[in-house]
């Protein structure tokens, strides 16, 4: 170990760590973990059987510390940071997948509608057991997110595990070009709006095609916003979209180590409220999408169809550091209007469209051989939730 890097460790311990231009001092007990920390860090650069990167063990305990967290707050390589801030804008590279670390596995929260992932039948909860046959187990979600990622037209394979039953799937990367939103009017009376990611602008997007047609047709006999494979986005457009439909009240609480909650609230202005609803959600369904749902549901503003949502309800922050990388870090948690906790916990539907909804209607007996699509299923979903607008609001 180099004494240049002992001496910087020295430094770090006896002064303080700094970012985000605050100071935070080191405490005695974190003074005394770090100067056993260094001390093995000493011993297995000089004993150790191969020499050691310092940089690879460095970043090697910082993955550690970070996994002893919660799935989300991670290390973010420059590579990946860029490709992480480019989401929210709803373009970039790769196959199409958001995905998480769930009870220690890297879970898929859903496929993005339209990519390679889509196309090649991945779902919600599938778990990625290796990428490009390297296994995940140990693999951080920073790691992931960069293996995934790649050259436009470049192969990526992966092996999903999903209800007992593995298999490979081989996937081409190309540019991921995310819409906001997918917009339509049914019987010239009912608006349907998919929200396929929670991207800046969609809230906006979604306001004006609605002011269009009121313009056009007076208000419409009902909505429905489909929130399913919807992976989230940005907090402040899941608030704007919810503040288009409630006239007051709390839209979302967000609660970290403090005991002060941070209150998102509605605004009667430019509300649309008096017209039915149905929210679809399912396993999909995450973050932004979940604060909608609970927003909506809490206040009797809508009805939720579907299945149980994903479960990921907290607030993470992105704090540059200075050689490049960035910690995303967890800071809080969302709380539904009702005081309900989110993560890890998702949002039950009013009304369940499950597999076995679906074979009911359709008068099917279930058994191994029988398929349902993926086109079949969303659409039975979609009509049940305008058969039951139709029936409040002819």
């Amino acid at each position: 170990m180099s004494k240049k890097f002992i001496l910087l460790l020295c430094l770090v311990s006896i002064f303080s760590i700094t970012f985000s231009k605050q100071a935070y001092s080191v405490t005695d007990k974190i003074y005394k973990e770090l100067s056993t920390f260094s001390k093995v860090l000493d011993i297995v650069d000089k004993v150790y059987v191969k020499p050691v990167s310092e940089k690879e063990a460095i970043r090697g305990a910082i993955d550690g510390m970070l996994t002893t967290l919660d799935p989300h707050t991670i290390y973010l390589p420059a590579k990946v940071y860029k490709s992480f801030s480019s989401d929210t804008k709803g373009r970039f590279g790769g196959v199409g997948i958001e995905v998480s670390v769930k009870n220690g596995v890297l879970t898929i929260i859903s496929p993005i509608r339209d990519t390679p992932a889509w196309e090649a039948g991945l779902k919600a909860n599938d778990r990625i057991l290796r990428i490009n046959g390297q296994s995940t187990k140990s693999m951080t979600l920073g790691q992931a997110v960069l293996k995934m990622r790649g050259s436009i037209g470049k192969k990526l394979s992966m092996t999903i595990w999903r209800q007992g039953k593995t298999r490979k799937v081989t996937l081409t990367r190309r540019m991921i070009k995310v819409s906001g939103l997918k917009f339509e009017i049914i019987d010239n009376k009912y608006a349907y709006a998919r929200i396929v990611s929670f991207q800046e602008g969609v809230s906006k997007k979604l306001k004006k095609e609605l002011s269009s047609y009121i313009r056009k047709n007076g208000k419409p006999k009902g909505i429905i916003i489909d929130l399913r494979d919807n992976p989230g986005g940005l907090l402040s457009e899941a608030v704007k979209m919810s503040d288009q439909f409630l006239k007051n009240g709390v839209i979302v609480s967000t609660k970290g180590r403090s005991k002060k909650k941070e209150i998102k609230k509605a605004h009667r202005k430019g509300t649309l409220s008096k017209v039915p609803m149905v929210l679809l959600i399912n396993g999909g369904s995450a973050s932004a999408s979940e604060i909608v749902a609970g927003a909506l549901s809490d206040q009797k503003r809508a009805r939720l169809m579907g299945t149980k949502s994903f479960g990921k309800g907290s607030v993470q922050t992105v704090i540059n550091l200075d050689n490049g990388d960035a910690l995303k870090v967890t800071i809080a948690y969302y709380y539904t209007p009702n005081n309900k906790l989110i993560d890890g916990k998702g949002i039950k539907p009013d009304v369940l469209l499950d597999r076995k909804a679906y074979l009911k209607k359709n008068g099917i007996k279930d058994s191994e051989d029988t398929k349902i699509t993926r086109d079949q299923y969303d659409e039975f979903q979609k009509q049940a939730a305008l058969a039951y607008l139709k029936r409040i609001n002819p």
